[in-house]
């Protein structure tokens, strides 16, 4: 675990940045005055803006009222999204672009090494290429989110937004084996829009029916088969941390079912 404010690459600019424990926060009033920005009126409408605003936090380890808003990573992808969806300036769209397709590059290159220091470079590929599966969708959940009709339907977008803004980038995991599989297994599908979450506050909760998890991915996968040693291991799960079995008002099946339900904050 990373304890301090790191210096970090993103695209060709240097940006403070650090671990929460569960992602990584950067500091946005930086990033805003590289990209000529008005620091203050940027994070004013960050702090307004229903997806953005939540996920507003000081920098970790930054000295108290020290000017130090962050955004995690894949809320700043967001952010620089909306942006380019909104600007008009050539030179100012070309500058995102970059930013878009080389700063999360850089930035996921150098903390993948501090936070494993022998990281396989397969293993920082495919956390660079999850991140970029991540951006797409969340690109079409926002163009979606647009031209969503119902306050349902943009609230059910806006809590899959929140998940992704929350993209995960952590030390190595010390849990077991078969509990490290099973949850980049089930992460992996909530990232490819798998809807297997009957939480109704899915931004901040996970509650998994096992029997619709088969259902909905079949059987070919026993990672995701609760077996005696999963179903221990779960129990001890600290990240998601687990709850409880419970019955769930499920937002899938809109009735109660039997859940394992687990926190993601």
């Amino acid at each position: 675990m990373i304890t301090e404010i790191v210096d970090t690459q993103f695209a060709d600019i240097r940006l403070p940045c650090a671990h929460d424990g569960k992602t990584i926060q950067v500091a946005m009033v930086p990033l805003c005055a590289a990209m000529h920005l008005d620091s203050e009126q940027e994070l004013r409408r960050i702090a307004q803006d229903e997806d953005l605003g939540s996920h507003l936090k000081p920098l970790p380890y930054a000295p108290p009222l020290s000017d130090s808003n962050a955004l995690p990573m894949g809320a700043v992808a967001l952010w620089l999204h909306r942006l380019a969806q909104h600007t008009t300036d050539t030179v100012q769209r070309h500058r995102l672009a970059v930013l878009q397709q080389e700063g999360f590059v850089t930035l996921l290159e150098q903390w993948s090494l501090l936070l494993h220091s022998n990281t396989a470079s397969d293993d920082v590929a495919t956390l660079k290429r999850q991140f970029k599966r991540m951006q797409t969708q969340m690109d079409a959940m926002d163009v979606s989110l647009r031209q969503a009709e119902s306050f349902i339907e943009r609230e059910i977008i806006r809590a899959q937004l929140s998940q992704l803004c929350a993209f995960p980038v952590g030390p190595r995991s010390t849990q077991s084996p078969a509990l490290d599989q099973f949850w980049r297994a089930v992460f992996a599908r909530l990232m490819g829009g798998a809807e297997i979450n009957h939480a109704r506050r899915s931004d901040r909760f996970l509650a998994l029916n096992f029997r619709h998890l088969r259902g909905v991915l079949g059987e070919e996968d026993s990672s995701l088969h609760l077996t005696p040693e999963l179903r221990n291991e779960l129990k001890r799960s600290r990240y998601p941390n687990f709850l409880g079995v419970r019955v769930v008002n499920s937002r899938i099946s809109r009735k109660s079912l039997r859940c394992w339900v687990f926190n993601l904050h």
